[in-house]
């Protein structure tokens, strides 16, 4: 997993090299050409390139000693990976965002010096690759458990899709590893913002309206209210869109057919760009990427407004 990462963010810092140089035009012919000839001989799909790729993630990851910690910080691999979308600011990053929120809030964080590498699983088990998906999961659950220790810890984790795929791990895990899953607290950085750090936070600004997409993993975990409590304490107006649904990205989906997210956040996409909001938010990076193509308004992860209603400058 540490070379897939490193691999992945070449990859993206390559296309967006060579789209510099030749356009976008270009790079989505070639990759369109590259999807049609992987069909004749294996059966997987290619990456299409698209004007909503992401930069890869740049700087060193973020590390945090375990002294004193309140709770342990795992960035999920696609914070690792992949960076700001064209049009977005580059920093600061996903994590470096909630550790400065974190900090603010006076709570602190370890993240992990090991934590490159460490997968919740979902890439493999969305593709029904289960026997990798089991590697993947019980390897991380392992360094849960010494990362935590011993589960005394919660664990945060800022990517929604991911959060759900480890607390729904269980039954992927070995009797040993099930035994310390049960000791772990797993938390999506929605609930642990809102329920640990929202309640005493200084609110220094607000914008006047915002647009929220609460992914799929979000609604599962019953979640979506503390979304919205988060984005109403640094708005004046946050808006759910009637239709809001599965965008259709499912982890790389998006890149593979993206006539299936176009269909699937047609009638959200008309919703949220019926009127200018100030900004358009969510909680994964996929998800943001797909509707970002769906309504040509960048969506960004929630952390974002949150770090800009609490800024002291």
């Amino acid at each position: 997993m540490k070379l897939a990462e490193f691999s992945a963010r070449l990859a993206l810092g390559m296309g967006h090299a060579t789209q510099k140089v030749f356009g976008l035009a270009f790079m989505c012919r070639v990759t369109r050409l590259l999807d049609s000839a992987s069909h004749r001989f294996v059966d997987e799909a290619f990456w299409q390139w698209c004007a909503e790729m992401p930069f890869p993630r740049r700087g060193a990851l973020p590390a945090r000693s375990s002294n004193d910690a309140e709770a342990v910080y795992f960035p999920a691999c696609i914070s690792r990976i992949m960076g700001a979308l064209p049009g977005e600011p580059q920093k600061p990053s996903v994590m470096q965002t909630l550790l400065n929120i974190a900090g603010r809030a006076g709570v602190r964080l370890c993240v992990p010096r090991d934590v490159q590498g460490k997968c919740c699983g979902v890439p493999f088990s969305s593709k029904g690759f289960e026997a990798a998906h089991q590697i993947a999961i019980n390897r991380t659950i392992e360094n849960f458990f010494r990362w935590s220790d011993g589960g005394r810890l919660p664990i945060l984790v800022d990517t929604s899709p991911c959060t759900y795929g480890l607390k729904t791990a269980r039954p992927y895990l070995s009797p040993e590893n099930q035994v310390k899953f049960e000791a772990l607290t797993i938390l999506d950085s929605v609930e642990f913002l809102h329920d640990r750090i929202l309640p005493d936070f200084l609110i220094r600004r607000k914008i006047h309206s915002v647009t929220l997409h609460p992914v799929c993993s979000v609604v599962k975990m019953a979640i979506t209210p503390k979304l919205v409590a988060i984005a109403e304490a640094c708005s004046e107006t946050a808006l759910v869109p009637r239709d809001a649904g599965c965008c259709a990205f499912a982890g790389d989906r998006g890149f593979l057919f993206p006539e299936l997210t176009a269909s699937a956040s047609r009638a959200e996409a008309a919703q949220a760009t019926a009127e200018e909001h100030d900004g358009y938010f969510s909680s994964s990076r996929t998800c943001e990427i797909g509707m970002t193509r769906a309504t040509g308004k960048i969506y960004r992860s929630y952390l974002h407004l949150l770090e800009y209603a609490s800024r002291p400058d």
